[in-house]
């Protein structure tokens, strides 16, 4: 370029200045000159050259208009708008000399050559700052197009105050943007929730958690709540994401509500129930009934596996994998090494992704005691049949054979040859009819006439009989031994048959001594409180107890169960008996409705008989304390028993003896009773089931009634509650079964003692 820049006077600048020239060649940024009048480009530095991709000859003949893709008219606009706003720069969109297009920024400013007006221009390529702006402007539209489609309520807040938010934050607190804006960032958090909020806060806390969330019409919400700290335009701002999971949270709960209902029953049920990977045969889960029927603790159980509790050969210790299982018999051992039959069923199903079979196992231990119980009745009584039918046919044989012998022994001489053969055959005829005798015992179809007895006499009779001096002799080196309770009460029986018992248990208890023992007998009045599990179950009740024990080798495991079985025998037959001898104790016995308990080791048998006892007295019985020394006068009494037959007994003889009886059947019931009607004395049960016991009855009661007095019965022995129950206040302790003497002499004393009298 030949023109130079020069200022004139009125501050235009003319080109005469070689400085500029210079300047103008060699500045790296994109300059041209254009003629305002036409808008041609007269002159271009070598930057505008490369930028444009013109040679400068072809730069010279080009107009504004023909790098700028903005019409003419538009761009004439342009610089009369930012002349008028008094500014010197333009954004265009030029062409290069290759088609592409730049946008750019123009800075001009107006010169003077000799009085014409010229425009000096300085190019920016503002091309990737523009598509900077246009990707953030993009983003920013996208970011609020997610942020407002997003579930979650999202909250940018500066210095803990909302500066945006986005629309479901709208839909979800009730707050409108321009609302929102300006509060601080707690406000949509529950009160009871706030400083969690603000600590977590301060230490910078970035992981979700709960809390509950506020509405603007003041409900409350559970939501997840995450925020972070980022920076906005260089500014330090936390964004906040609170999504409400209140659907979550119920579906949470109908889940636990499940499991809980799961686990409860799972822990309720009466059989052992095991969840175990089939795979592996691991123990993944087990309830109460399996860790107390097992021995082991949960984590002991649930290190081991399946397999581990089999008592069986290895070769049958092997899970089971069929969709439904039924498996009627396995052995199993316990914790102590206690091997026992099982029943087990199972079901495969899928338990936290893994495929698991749940086992319910049954002890089957008592049930094939109570099966061999069954069978065992069922074996008697077949046996008891064909005994009768064995008995009636020799009952006819025996007529002549017994009869006979005795018509002619009237008719012989008393120096005949034949008398002792013939009272030979006598004494056999005589023992044949005591064996029939036995066999119709067994048969248990010939009415027995029963009377009131009491055992102590019937022992002492059979002490005293020929039969036991007979027995003596035979065994010189046993001796019997006797420990009767003197209070032993009735029963109601057959006297030549328990007799016979009698007879037959020491009998086979003296046999049972190879040389030198004792055996003994003993009798106790005994209270069932709960069925007691035995060779037979004895059922809840009161009894007089006949023990017969000898110290003998014992009973073999292996033939107990058939001991009562008639002629099975170990003994000499036709030298120490027929084998008819326990078969008959057997059916005597359920002649009287009442047990048979066995016992027997190396060392000791016992056998324990059960006989129901009876309040009849034995007509030549005399009482030895007047009745009138303990009869009432028409006191109150409330009976408390949880058994109907105890309560029945007590009333009848309360009444008997002149006192006002009231009766219930728990614990719970007495404390109602009490709380309307006052009593004189309570007759206190200590073991009621189910239910509060007789302790707990005791104690409530005196709350209601400190100074309430009471009589304790009880089928066990005086225990810790007993005397429990008497530092709080009782009177005495009467053992079941008991007496009209002991019940009412000890009523009585309570009584008197209630009066301040002496006892």
């Amino acid at each position: 370029m030949d023109k130079m820049l020069t200022s004139t006077d009125d501050g235009k600048l003319t080109v005469d200045s070689e400085t500029f020239r210079r300047m103008f060649r060699g500045h790296s940024a994109v300059m041209y000159i254009v003629d305002l009048s036409t808008f041609a480009i007269i002159d271009a530095n070598q930057a505008a050259l490369d930028f444009y991709g013109y040679d400068y000859a072809t730069m010279l003949t080009k107009r504004i208009p023909d790098l700028n893709i903005t019409p003419e008219l538009e761009i004439r606009a342009e610089i009369e708008r930012a002349l008028e706003e008094d500014r010197s720069y333009y954004v265009y969109k030029h062409q290069l000399a290759n088609g592409e297009l730049r946008d750019v920024e123009v800075y001009a400013n107006p010169i003077s050559i000799r009085g014409k007006e010229y425009s000096f221009s300085v190019v920016h390529d503002i091309t990737n700052k523009k598509n900077a702006e246009e990707a953030l402007q993009n983003s920013q539209e996208r970011f609020k197009a997610l942020s407002d489609a997003t579930f979650e309520a999202i909250f940018i807040s500066g210095q803990g105050i909302c500066i945006d938010q986005n629309e479901t934050a709208e839909r979800m607190f009730g707050y409108s943007r321009d609302e929102a804006i300006g509060r601080h960032g707690t406000d949509w958090i529950a009160p009871g929730d706030r400083e969690r909020v603000k600590s977590n806060i301060l230490s910078g806390y970035e992981k979700p958690y709960e809390v509950n969330a506020l509405r603007k019409d003041g409900s409350t919400f559970p939501a997840e709540i995450q925020a972070r700290m980022t920076s906005l335009k260089g500014v330090d701002v936390r964004i906040t994401a609170l999504r409400d999971i209140s659907e979550s949270k119920r579906a949470e709960e109908a889940l636990k509500e499940n499991e809980d209902k799961y686990r409860t029953l799972f822990e309720m049920e009466s059989d052992a129930l095991a969840v175990i990977e089939i795979n592996t045969g691991k123990m993944l889960e087990v309830n109460k009934s399996f860790l107390e029927l097992y021995g082991y603790s949960r984590e002991e159980v649930l290190r081991m596996r399946n397999t581990d509790f089999s008592a069986e050969p290895n070769e049958t210790r092997k899970a089971t994998q069929t969709r439904d299982t039924y498996i009627p018999v396995r052995y199993h051992k316990k914790k102590d090494g206690t091997v026992f039959p099982t029943e087990i069923s199972a079901s495969l199903f899928n338990y936290k992704g893994r495929d698991v079979h749940i086992a319910a196992i049954r002890d089957i231990t008592e049930r094939q005691r109570l099966e061999a119980q069954i069978q065992r009745s069922q074996k008697m009584e077949s046996l008891g049949l064909l005994a009768g039918g064995v008995a009636h046919d020799l009952n006819n044989i025996l007529s002549g054979i017994v009869s006979y012998p005795e018509l002619i022994l009237m008719d012989l001489p008393s120096d005949s040859n034949l008398r002792k053969p013939i009272e030979t055959m006598q004494e056999a005829g005589n023992r044949a009819a005591a064996i029939v005798e036995d066999l119709l015992t067994i048969a248990r179809g010939v009415a027995i006439s029963k009377e009131i007895l009491n055992i102590n006499g019937l022992v002492n009779d059979y002490l005293k009989s020929p039969e036991f001096h007979k027995l003596i002799q035979f065994h010189p080196s046993v001796t019997v031994h006797t420990d009767l309770d003197a209070n032993l009460l009735n029963i109601k029986g057959s006297h030549s048959h328990i007799r016979k018992v009698i007879m037959n248990l020491v009998s086979n208890a003296s046999e049972a001594i190879q040389s030198s023992g004792t055996v003994s007998l003993s009798t106790r009045n005994i209270y069932i409180d709960k069925p007691l599990k035995g060779y037979e179950d004895v059922n809840i009740d009161e009894y007089a107890v006949l023990s017969v024990t000898d110290d003998g080798a014992g009973i073999p495991a292996n033939e107990i169960e058939r001991i009562f079985e008639p002629f099975y025998t170990k003994k000499t037959m036709g030298r120490s008996g027929t084998g008819l001898g326990l078969a008959v104790v057997w059916n005597v016995i359920q002649d009287h409705e009442g047990y048979i308990d066995v016992r027997s080791d190396d060392n000791c048998t016992t056998f324990r008989l059960f006989f129901p006892i009876s309040r009849e007295e034995v007509s030549e019985k005399t009482s030895s304390i007047p009745i009138t020394s303990y009869i009432g006068h028409g006191e109150t009494i409330l009976v408390i028993d949880d058994v109907t037959s105890q309560r029945e007994i007590a009333c009848n003889f309360l009444k008997k003896l002149g006192y006002v009886t009231k009766e219930v059947a728990s614990g719970e019931e007495a404390i109602e009773y009490v709380k309307k009607h006052p009593v004189d004395l309570l007759l206190l049960d200590m073991i009621m089931e189910p239910g509060i016991s007789g302790l707990e009855t005791y104690n409530q009661i005196l709350r209601i009634s400190p100074d309430q007095k009471a009589v304790i019965v009880s089928g066990f022995s005086e225990t810790d509650s007993v005397k429990e129950a008497q530092r709080l206040g009782a009177g005495e302790f009467v053992k079941k079964p008991y007496t009209f003497e002991k019940i009412g002499l000890a009523i009585q004393r309570e009584l008197r003692r209630k009066n301040n009298a002496p006892i």
